[in-house]
């Protein structure tokens, strides 16, 4: 049986358990993006929203958050690093710019979440997030640049020039995501045309320091987002 292209960091790791918001529930992080297909690969569907419900989330100090990913800057496409935002709280998340509902909810709880924050502004400043694309063979790089934009300038959005990157700071994430054809999983880089995008839909927020804070569940409203993060910005 084929493997999806998954990250599920499991609860193998000590010192420090993240609570999640009692709106949570286990079966949400994962989702499918095309309801066409939804009767051809339900058991696949379902038996991986089993396998994405059971980590937990736990980090350990030692851990630090390393990437190497693209944005673009003034038009120009630059490579940027955790070393670029050494200086901010970081508030990360993964998707793609086809998302027809998941991701623009993250997306809008991202606006309302900074609205809120702006209320904050000594304390707003020191957080800047992020849109990582996990489809970068559909997302160019001014797709994600614009996408991200389109919600908030504020945002930046990241691409990955090769899956090796990509795969590198999804597993520092503890995320997951996959690909998914007639009921079969594809792999990168000879994806058939249309195929489905999957993936787990956590926010994460980092210390400038790429400590793991804290793990936010898909659907937190922004002002509870909000309220969440400016608990870390103002200690």
């Amino acid at each position: 049986m084929h493997t999806l292209r998954l990250f599920v960091f499991q609860a193998t790791r000590h010192h420090r358990h993240y609570n999640f918001s009692s709106q949570f529930h286990p079966l949400l992080p994962y989702f499918h993006y095309n309801s066409g297909l939804f009767c051809e690969f339900a058991m696949t569907k379902f038996a991986l929203i089993a396998l994405l419900s059971l980590p937990m989330f736990f980090a350990t100090a030692a851990e630090r958050l390393t990437f190497s990913l693209n944005r673009l800057q003034n038009g120009d496409a630059v490579t940027v690093s955790e070393a670029d935002f050494a200086d901010k709280f970081l508030l990360i998340a993964v998707g793609f710019t086809g998302c027809p509902d998941i991701c623009p909810t993250t997306m809008l709880d991202y606006k309302n979440a900074l609205k809120a924050l702006d209320k904050h502004p000594q304390q707003a400043k020191k957080l800047q997030p992020l849109f990582i694309t996990i489809d970068p063979l559909s997302d160019s790089l001014q797709d994600i640049n614009d996408y991200a934009a389109f919600f908030d300038p504020r945002i930046v959005g990241l691409r990955a020039e090769n899956f090796e990157k990509l795969d590198d700071v999804v597993s520092q994430l503890h995320a997951s995501y996959g690909y998914i054809y007639k009921g079969k999983p594809v792999f990168p880089p000879d994806l058939p045309k249309g195929y489905t995008v999957m993936h787990s839909a956590y926010i994460y927020l980092y210390s400038p320091g790429g400590e793991l804070l804290d793990v936010f569940p898909y659907n937190m409203d922004g002002d509870t987002l909000a309220s969440n993060i400016l608990s870390y910005l103002s200690k």
